[in-house]
């Protein structure tokens, strides 16, 4: 795959280039140009092939993989995850959120206490895009 014409990174975008790599990979993938188990190039090639530090790259492979869309194997390299967990991890995630809430009613929080403190968590761990930002980002 030629990934300089699959990625184009725009100096007149708001986002970092990080970003705009990590929402194009991240397009390509949900339209399944990049498939589950696909490898990516590493990070040194794409970096070469964009024209970026490599670091640049491994932001966005960070990205991605923080938000569950690749996964990262030390000396391997980053493949793309299959679309859906496996059934048995749904179950242990449903029997997690049960546990975790049955603990908090026995601490003594209410439903928006524990509501909040799970939107909390989860921004944490998967945060939304910021707000267009109005100074020229870092490259």
């Amino acid at each position: 795959m030629n990934w300089k014409t699959c990625l184009r990174l725009s100096w007149a975008d708001r986002q970092s280039w990080a970003e705009q790599i990590r929402d194009q990979l991240r397009t390509m993938i949900q339209s399944g140009q990049l498939e589950p188990g696909q490898r990516l190039p590493p990070v040194r090639e794409l970096a070469q092939a964009l024209g970026v530090h490599f670091n640049t790259v491994a932001r966005a492979y960070r990205l991605l993989a923080q938000e569950g869309w690749i996964a990262l194997r030390h000396g391997r390299g980053a493949y793309v995850r299959d679309a859906q967990p496996e059934p048995w991890a749904q179950e242990a995630l449903e029997d997690l959120a049960r546990r975790f809430v049955e603990q908090a009613a026995w601490f003594g929080f209410d439903a928006p206490a524990i509501r909040e403190a799970l939107e909390a968590a989860l921004q944490q761990r998967f945060p939304m895009p910021s707000e267009p930002q109005t100074t020229q980002p870092r490259r």
